[in-house]
């Protein structure tokens, strides 16, 4: 692969996502079908592929203090950003967030069968018009906004930030990081910053206990700081924190985070694990972006073969291997360090499980940062 393939994969793979990536997934799927349709809503089907409701539907919203799948696509039509993709639900005012409660009767929530990749299906039906809106893919690729009468659905697809990520390699990633000009990756220290933000404001509000223990909390080694980075962050995501002006806690952080291939909590995994170790060992902000590059490269690798959903937590056998990659590669090891690394922390994670996106998740992003820095450590140390 050449450099411009690399950096391609790397761009398609990160976006910025206001809450849990499924409900702002549902949320602009429905916001562009109420964008194109005329008249009063009197009626919404959505139909769901079952992994993406499994996810979608215990996890907080951004600006609700209730959750479930059909408030999701309820608020994605009375305060959806259509144009913001996955930001659709960055700014939910108290008005929208009461009619969508009201509109939530007007909902059915479907699961799809016979699917095995991404799908929403929004079908909305007004006074006078009626709408289908379709995603596949990926999170954001709205495939078909099509006015009655209906056609059939597309195809399902491969994922679009995934697409020929099948054909890297590992030296070829290492090469890429090692040669790449800096000023090519300063869009990876923007995410950086974003998920930083994040993991800020998650210990100003005193949330990282809900994650981890005292004992954790006050271990200054590197283990406990990638686990405390990135627990803590991915808990502001899944759970909430309070929005600004407002007495109740929220259930989804108005925050953005950058997500990787799909994920928020991949993204604050494979960022916030690396960054945890370049500080520690004072590593230089390139050599840092360098091998963030590298490990982005290695998570749309993997996840090209498993999919944008799973069974599988892609927080350890995805971005936890990754960033233990990029860990390997901060402290000087090579290619045969780094398939170590690999194999130690899948002999680890590979058995846990996607039970639904939800506050647990930041136990496992925890858990998987944690074991990327000890299976990078152990595989330096032979």
């Amino acid at each position: 692969m050449d450099e411009t393939q690399c950096l391609r994969m790397i761009r398609a793979s990160l976006a910025p996502s206001t809450g849990c990536t499924e409900p702002a997934a549902i949320a602009l799927n429905a916001a562009t079908a109420r964008r194109a349709a005329r008249g009063t809503v009197t009626q919404v089907t959505a139909r769901l592929d079952a992994y993406l409701f499994k996810n979608a539907m215990g996890v907080g919203i951004p600006g609700a203090d209730e959750r479930g799948v059909d408030l999701c696509v309820a608020l994605g039509i009375t305060a959806g950003d259509a144009d913001a993709g996955m930001n659709a639900l960055h700014t939910v005012t108290a008005e929208q967030l009461a009619a969508a409660k009201a509109l939530r009767g007007c909902v059915k929530v479907e699961i799809v069968d016979g699917v095995s990749g991404l799908y929403i299906e929004t079908i909305l039906r007004t006074d006078c018009d009626a709408v289908r809106v379709v995603t596949v893919g990926a999170h954001d690729h709205i495939a078909l906004v099509e006015h009655a009468p209906f056609t059939e659905a597309p195809a399902e697809q491969e994922s679009v930030e995934e697409g020929g990520a099948h054909c890297g390699s590992l030296a070829e990633f290492i090469a890429f990081a090692d040669t790449v000009a800096l000023d090519k990756l300063a869009f990876l220290r923007d995410a950086l910053t974003m998920n930083r933000t994040i993991y800020d404001r998650a210990m100003s509000d005193e949330l990282a206990h809900c994650v981890l223990p005292k004992i954790t909390l006050d271990d200054p080694s590197l283990c406990a700081s990638a686990k405390r980075m990135a627990g803590a962050a991915s808990y502001a995501r899944m759970h909430g924190v309070p929005l600004p002006g407002s007495d109740a806690r929220m259930n989804g952080c108005e925050l953005p985070a950058i997500i990787l291939s799909g994920s928020g909590n991949q993204g604050i995994t494979l960022f916030l694990t690396v960054d945890a170790a370049a500080r520690y060992f004072s590593i230089p902000e390139e050599k840092e972006l360098r091998a963030i590059a590298l490990a982005a490269l290695a998570n749309v690798y993997i996840k090209s073969f498993i999919g944008p959903l799973s069974s599988v937590c892609a927080c350890g056998v995805a971005s936890g291997l990754s960033a233990s990659l990029g860990v390997v590669y901060l402290l000087g090891g090579g290619e045969g360090e780094m398939v170590q690394a690999a194999r130690n922390i899948l002999g680890s994670v590979s058995g846990m499980i996607c039970d639904g996106a939800k506050e647990g998740c930041a136990s496992k992003v925890a858990l998987s940062a944690g074991l990327a820095v000890e299976a990078a450590c152990l595989a330096l140390e032979g």
